[in-house]
């Protein structure tokens, strides 16, 4: 869900990790993360989100999904809704410490970072 609010499309496998204690999994924190340029409005994730093969960078596609990753739909909105909460209100903080200029934040927002394509079908 994090890589869809941010534009990230390069989600390989190679992009994922976990730490195994012997009993249970634990992802590890993110790294790579590169929001991606767009040519149009519409974005696919390098892995797929459904079983069935979907990979369009939606949110509704998420929450369809949901079962698949042990989440119940409101669980995974509930997700959904704090990270664009978070990202909405740390947006201006992450972009200082990244020293982005005024035109970088302008091109990033809404384009990579918060995409409108993101929320197609997500939101009535």
């Amino acid at each position: 869900m994090f890589n869809i609010a941010i534009g990230n499309i390069d989600d390989h496998a190679r992009n994922h990790a976990a730490f195994w204690d012997g009993a249970q999994l634990e992802l590890t924190p993110a790294y790579n993360l590169c929001p991606q340029l767009r040519s149009g409005t519409e974005a696919r994730q390098a892995m797929d989100i459904t079983a069935d093969g979907r990979r369009d960078s939606r949110f509704s596609l998420c929450v369809e999904a949901a079962a698949s990753y042990g989440l119940t739909a409101p669980q995974a909105r509930e997700i959904i809704e704090t990270q664009v909460t978070t990202i909405q209100e740390q947006w201006a903080d992450a972009a200082d410490e990244a020293q982005l200029t005024a035109e970088d934040r302008t091109y990033l927002w809404g384009r990579q970072i918060l995409n409108a394509y993101a929320f197609e079908g997500y939101r009535t």
